[in-house]
């Protein structure tokens, strides 16, 4: 999918346009969590693909090869007709072969109307579209965690900073979410219905489990952890065009490095990559930028270094935190003497 050659389409352009029918049609799954992310960031283009939807259907009913004219005049006649005829009115008292003629129109206009409704209708229920046109999106903002349960049962816990989106409704034989940051899945077995979270480059796929996975936009890695079942995780390569896939069972952790477009397997430490879940903020030999990153996205702070505070390359930072003030972490990052600071509400300054 060339994102940027759909910014400028109107209506007629995603009707004309075969991968967009392609995947509105249910013949390219693949690129479920493609489309979807990219009519979420662009509001004005979903409203003309879902005119394009209603159009497409239309035309469907008809038996017709979508063409310029046709697309003009049935979004026309689905536009105009309910609108520009005026309905009769209790006051009349003749009907006239006009008014006749009128009432005719009128529900010939209805009829389009409940046919794209039928066949809409009809096309969800059949299975073949899985994913609605505006999916539901879960937003958890710097500073708070949430608890969500998607439609199948299954339950997320969203870390801050992160953002999962999913349809309305899953398919019978299919459920997909994208995510983007951090999120702590517990997955509703369903045999049939196999589990997919998106996120980027990397796609996780399960049965019904429970796990972690890590991939906030910043970092250089995206990792996965397992905590109970099999999961499957895939990850495009790019120099290679193609997917490198591994299996990791309880206790594992894949982690794709971006850098190097490499996925590797390697047990992990709890605290580390689930103990957030829990209320607990933990530092693994963190570097300074990194930290800072961190405390922001956990406290819901902003954190502003002073330009001549030179952090030195060689600081770490490592422990685990529960329900401890920003100032105390602060404190300890800082000892002995290496930078001062003050807190004013959500803004801290660092020199």
């Amino acid at each position: 999918m060339e994102e940027q050659k759909y910014k400028h389409f109107k209506c007629n352009d995603f009707v004309l346009d075969d991968d967009f029918r392609e995947w509105l049609n249910g013949q390219a799954p693949e690129k479920n969590h493609l489309w979807e992310s990219w009519l979420l960031a662009n509001p004005a283009g979903r409203i003309e693909a879902e005119k394009a939807k209603t159009v497409i259907y239309a035309l469907q009913i008809k038996g017709k090869k979508p063409e310029t004219t046709d697309i003009d005049q049935q979004w026309k006649r689905l536009e105009t007709s309910m609108a520009t005829v005026k309905p009769l009115t209790a006051e009349s008292k003749e009907i006239t072969y006009g008014r006749i003629f009128t009432v005719l129109k009128w529900m010939a206009a209805a009829s389009i109307v409940l046919a794209v409704i039928f066949a809409t209708d009809r096309y969800l229920l059949s299975g073949r579209q899985h994913t609605a046109l505006a999916p539901v999106e879960q937003r958890s903002d710097n500073g708070q965690q949430r608890d969500i349960i998607l439609p199948d049962g299954t339950r997320v816990k969203l870390n801050a900073g992160s953002v999962v989106s999913y349809p309305a409704q899953f398919a019978d034989n299919l459920r997909e979410v994208t995510l983007t940051g951090e999120a702590f899945f517990q997955v509703v077995s369903m045999k049939n219905a196999p589990f997919i979270i998106h996120t980027g480059k990397v796609t996780t796929k399960v049965l019904g489990t429970s796990f972690n996975v890590r991939a906030y936009p910043e970092t250089d890695d995206v990792q996965v952890a397992v905590v109970e079942g099999t999961v499957k995780v895939s990850a495009e390569i790019s120099s290679l065009k193609q997917k490198n896939s591994v299996c990791l069972t309880k206790r594992e952790m894949a982690t794709f490095e971006k850098n190097r477009q490499a996925l590797t397997i390697s047990p992990y430490d709890e605290a580390e990559q689930i103990g957030w879940k829990d209320g607990v903020l933990h530092l693994e030999k963190s570097d300074f930028a990194s930290t800072i990153i961190k405390l922001e996205r956990w406290y819901g702070v902003k954190i502003n270094i002073n330009k001549d505070l030179k952090p030195d390359p060689t600081w770490r930072f490592s422990g685990s935190f529960q329900n401890k003030p920003l100032g105390y972490i602060l404190n300890v990052m800082r000892y002995p003497n290496r930078f001062s600071y003050s807190i004013q509400s959500d803004i801290v300054n660092i020199q």
